[in-house]
Formats: C-alpha cells, structure tokens, sequence
C-alpha cells in the first residue's frame, strides 16, 4: 500500500536533513528514507575502545557571532545542547611543508600580520591576495546571505579563474604561493582544474573563524531528525530507494528495498547526482542529462586511520596539523601510489572532561579508489584476509610518517580503525568514494554546476554536489533547494532575522 507525503527526502546528510526541517516547518508532510542504520552521512561518528571519530566532518568555519554559519546554526539550534570548541586563535592549521611549518592564525588581520613576518619584502603581494579572496567573496550573495536578486556583475571573473594560476600571477615568491594555496586539502583542490572562487569561499570560511564539535558530530544529525519528526514527518533507515516510479514524466514516488512504496508531489535527492540516475529507468530522464551527471569528474578519495592512544600519552593540539612532504601542496593533483604516503591531515579528539590530553587521533590523506577497486563487488566485512593486510599495511605506512614529527603517538597506540575508499563509498554513497562529491573546473564553470533542478519537473538535487562542500556549502545547498518551494530570499530573511 502506497503511503502518501508531501516531500520526500532520499538520504539524510545534512543536506536532506536540514531540507526536511526547512519544509517540515514549513507544514510540509516529509519523509527521509537512508539506507544505512545511522543517520547523517558525512555527519556519522563511530565509537572504538572508549573514542568517537567523526567520519567526514572535522572542523567547520564561520561560526563567530554574527558569520555566516552562525547564522545558520542559530536557525537551525544547532547552538542547543551541542558545544563547539573554538580552534587556537594563532594558528587553527598548522603547515608542515618540506620540513618547514608555518601557521595559520584565525582573522585576516591576525594572518596578515604573520605572513608580513615571514614575508616582508611580499606585503604588497600579501595584500593584493587577500583583496582578491574578499572581492570574490562579494560576488558570492548566497554565501554572504543576501538576498540573490542582484546578481553581481563580478561572478564570471572568478570562476573562470584557476586557483593556482592566479596565486602565482599575485606573487613569484614560490615560498608563498605554497602558504597561500596550503588549504587546498579541504576541498581537494587540483592544480590544473580548481577555480580561484573555491579557493576564495573555503579559506574565508576557515580564516573568518575554525571550531571543533566536542564530542560526536552526529550530535547534529540527531538534532535535526528529531525537529523533523517532531514537526509531523517520517526517518526511515535501513531503507534505501531501489528506483523512482516516472509517469507521464513525473515521479509518482519511489519503491524502497524492503518493498514497501510512498508517494510524494515532490522527491528531493541529497545522493550523488550520479547515483540518483541510477534510480531511474532508461527512457525516464533525458539521456544527453543522465549522461552528464554520470560523467560528472569527481574529486578524490581518502584513506583515514583513527587512533586510540594509552591515557595521557600525547597532548591536546587544539588546531589541525597538514604535513606535506614535498614543497607542493597540491598533493592531489599528482600523487604516485608507488611513493604513497607523503602526506597527511591529523586532528585530535576534543577532551570534554578538561584535561590537556587526548586520548584519539584521527589522520587523513588521500587515495585512490582503483588502489582498492578489486574488493569493491565483495560484502562489507567479507572483503577476505588480502584487504585486511592491505588496510593494515597502508595504515602501519602512514603510522611510520606521522612517528618522524611525533614519535610519541606510534609507541602509545591500543588500537587503530582504518577507512579507505571503498569505506566511503558504502557509507557515503559518494561514487568511488569521492570526499567531496563532484569536481569543480574553472575551465567549464557551467558545464562543472549543478542546479537544484533536474531534467523532471518535481525532482530535486541537494547536497555538497550543487554549490559548495563542506559544513556551509551543503547548508546553502539545502537553501537553495528548498527555495524552490517555499522562496530562497524569504529564507534568508528568516535566517538573518534572529539574533
């Protein structure tokens, strides 16, 4: 028996769950249908041996009184009951690069005022660099919550302009070019393909502010699923969507792997683009569409290995350390897997009983989906002992990495959790298990876009695909989205109403 909502949302990322509040409070009847047993897809924690690792979200930006993700938090509060640690104000990352470290100090002024001292001959450069991060920031009305009437005239420029190219084109100074670009892990920047408005929109965000969840950051996939079911709709997991039911060119609704089958006016996707055509049989969709989102270039993959250590062990670092063996930060756009690992991303659990010490550690680089490739067509956890001794090989090589800048934590581990590729495609649902969904080129601006609508009139995309990845990109994204139904701009009225 077909059961009957107004809005049915596929996945509960943060995307499909802050879209099924948006129209949940909106008096909309939702439905959230996730085929895992846990909610939240980038927003999932685990826990091992006493220490819970997030599985996608790390550290979030702008989230000082009155920035933008604040803004949104208060919304959505997500301010309620959950606590932030805000990073170390002199340095929230901190960049090994080569063998030489340099930090980033949260606030314009307080970076500027550091990279004048390690550069002093490339103030003018220093200063031009950062004029361009905030004029691209002004042309990006949605991420500064605007209202999106008036387009600025400015937003062809900067994306249709490489990252790296523009860096260079500002200094010489080879030095300083990798400072400048030292961010690029968080969005797997490629030297070759990232537009310069990437680049802008995530440092700004990381500079403008950085803070830590304390404890799980499920803590706000739970939050948001409980407003949404306590608004009057429906979170099923354990219950993934097989396929749409098309008629007449509109989706009717959709039939889910335990059978059963709802009906909505409209359906919204926060799963991969890619993996949404999945869903939708031969001749429902136009093809030169379906086409294109499975042709869709995606960005890398990850391999992360979380740690427990023995108690008191190893100090609190209350910022991120990036270590990039090479004088090239730009890692992901030539990585040999011959010469694997030559860099990683560490972050620290947050202690939430005050002691200066912690007890988890989370490291994170990249990889490759075809390094893991032959295992993908076998069971979760009947993979066989050869992608154990893999996981187990490659963790013990990126252990060895991390023991040359901090020898105490290899002596001092209990036990280790390792993820890789085909970790985040089963988890994620992101095809070959993407970090961040979709790659943006500055060469096809247009073509690398995708807009909330598709190719069927009442169905929708959300999510880290459309606009931007991260804690932000993926909140604007549902914004967006939801501002199909109900007026983008009278969102963010809403939004920039509460104080």
């Amino acid at each position: 028996m077909t059961e009957k909502y107004d809005k049915i949302i596929i996945g509960s990322g943060l995307g499909g769950l802050l879209s099924g509040v948006i129209l949940s409070r909106k008096g909309y009847r939702v439905l959230v249908l996730e085929k895992n047993h846990q909610i939240g897809g980038s927003l999932q924690s685990f826990n091992r041996k006493g220490c819970t690792f997030s599985t996608g979200m790390h550290y979030m930006g702008s989230l000082d009184e009155g920035q933008t993700l604040n803004k949104i938090f208060k919304h959505f509060n997500l301010f309620d009951g959950i606590k932030y640690k805000r990073l170390d104000e002199n340095g929230f990352d901190i960049f090994n690069i080569g063998g030489k470290e340099y930090n980033y100090p949260i606030g314009y002024e307080n970076l500027k005022k550091y990279l004048y001292g390690l550069f002093p001959d490339e103030k003018i450069a220093i200063d031009n660099y950062f004029s361009e991060i905030i004029n691209t920031i002004d042309t990006q009305d949605i991420y500064l919550l605007k209202s999106t009437q008036n387009r600025s005239e400015k937003v062809g420029k900067y994306l249709e302009l490489n990252a790296w190219d523009h860096i260079k084109s500002i200094t010489s100074n080879t030095e300083l070019q990798q400072v400048l670009s030292a961010l690029n892990f968080v969005y797997a920047g490629v030297k070759e393909k990232s537009p310069f408005y990437i680049h802008a929109l995530i440092n700004n965000h990381f500079i403008s502010s950085s803070y830590r969840v304390v404890g799980s950051s499920s803590q706000i996939a739970t939050k948001l699923a409980n407003e949404i079911i306590e608004n009057g709709g429906n979170i099923c997991t354990n219950n993934g969507v097989e396929n749409l039911v098309i008629e007449n060119d509109i989706v009717t609704g959709v039939r889910t792997t335990d059978g059963s089958e709802y009906s909505a006016d409209h359906i919204i996707s926060n799963i991969h683009p890619a993996s949404t055509m999945d869903l939708i049989n031969e001749g429902d969709i136009k093809k030169s569409f379906k086409n294109r989102m499975k042709r869709k270039e995606n960005t890398l993959s990850a391999f992360a290995v979380h740690i427990k250590l023995k108690k008191d062990s190893f100090k609190y670092i209350n910022a991120n350390y990036n270590y990039y063996k090479k004088n090239d930060v730009w890692y992901a756009s030539y990585y040999d897997e011959k010469n694997w690992p030559e860099h990683y991303f560490m972050h620290c659990g947050t202690p939430e009983n005050g002691s200066e010490y912690t007890n988890c550690i989370g490291l994170l680089t990249h990889m490759k989906f075809e390094e893991v490739s032959q295992w993908k067509d076998l069971p979760i956890n009947k993979r066989g002992k050869d992608y154990i001794d893999f996981k187990n090989k490659k963790a013990e090589q990126l252990i060895q990495l991390v023991d040359k800048t901090f020898p105490q934590i290899k002596d001092n581990i209990v036990c280790y959790n390792v993820s890789t590729p085909l970790t985040y495609n089963d988890y994620l649902g992101t095809p070959n298990g993407s970090m961040y969904g979709t790659l943006r080129d500055y060469k096809m601006p247009i073509g690398s876009y995708i807009s909330p609508r598709t190719k069927i009139k009442n169905l929708f995309f959300t999510g880290q695909n459309l606009n931007l990845h991260g804690m932000l990109g993926v909140s604007l994204s549902a914004i967006l989205t939801c501002g199909e139904f109900v007026g983008t701009n009278n969102l963010l009225k809403e939004i920039n109403a509460i104080k």
